[in-house]
């Protein structure tokens, strides 16, 4: 849902060149895709919301969870590792910012960087990588 939110932004970057051709062309299928606008995933995301409104330290909570992850990322031994985790970290951060935003009303796209953007479609990428590699194993 965060990048159902975002994805009107991440169209225009393509469309303006701000996102090289070839990154471009591996985005737009993503953004097209008609998952974004299954009513169960704006549930799921509306069910996160209650729930940091649900009172109010919930939300402040939340985002000082997320800042001692970052912490904890930084004693990683393995700078591969450490990389990685702090993507995440950051993916993660970045949709909740964009579902939630400061008060629980949500963020603005315009105002997330795009360092932040890549990181969010990063994450994205590597939850898709599980779900898929746990539906063959599934299969298997």
């Amino acid at each position: 849902s965060a990048v159902a939110k975002v994805k009107d932004r991440l169209l225009a970057d393509c469309d303006s060149g701000n996102i090289d051709a070839e990154t471009a062309s591996e985005i737009q299928p993503i953004l097209s895709s008609s998952l974004l606008d299954d009513s169960s995933i704006d549930s799921a995301s509306e069910k996160l919301h209650n729930h940091a409104l649900k009172d109010d330290s919930s939300l402040w909570e939340a985002r000082m969870r997320a800042r001692e992850l970052m912490r904890i990322m930084n004693c990683v031994q393995c700078n591969k590792c450490r990389l990685h985790g702090k993507i995440a970290v950051m993916g993660v951060s970045t949709a909740l910012n964009l579902l939630l935003g400061q008060t629980g009303a949500g963020g603005d796209a315009k105002k997330i960087h795009r360092v932040e953007l890549a990181a969010l479609m990063t994450t994205l990428g590597k939850f898709a990588t599980a779900v898929d590699y746990c539906q063959s194993m599934l299969e298997d």
